[in-house]
């Protein structure tokens, strides 16, 4: 490790590298929601007579919603990759 302070640059990507880490937590929880409102809590209240039949209609759309956040999620993943050469500039050994 160098005992070298980091320059503003760094710390910029660093902050970069951290945001879009927090953007993939969002998304994942986003992924997750949809998943359970179309797969467990619309058929549910439907068949148990809370909503209306016709609602049963909308579990594609969360479907769309879910699988088009885990796309984004997956493009936000590789951009971090991208952006994590930022941590071997000052720190070689990361993978331990």
């Amino acid at each position: 490790m160098d005992p070298v302070g980091l320059l503003s640059y760094e710390w910029s990507e660093i902050g970069k590298l951290l945001t879009n880490l927090w953007v993939i937590v969002g998304l994942i929880i986003f992924v997750a929601t949809n998943a359970l409102v179309s797969l467990i809590f619309i058929p549910s209240l439907v068949a148990s007579f809370h909503l209306p039949p016709i609602v049963h209609k909308t579990r594609p759309l969360f479907y769309a919603l879910a699988i088009a956040s885990f796309a984004l999620a997956v493009f936000v993943l590789i951009r971090v990759i991208d952006q994590s050469d930022v941590i071997a500039r000052f720190y070689d050994d990361y993978w331990i």
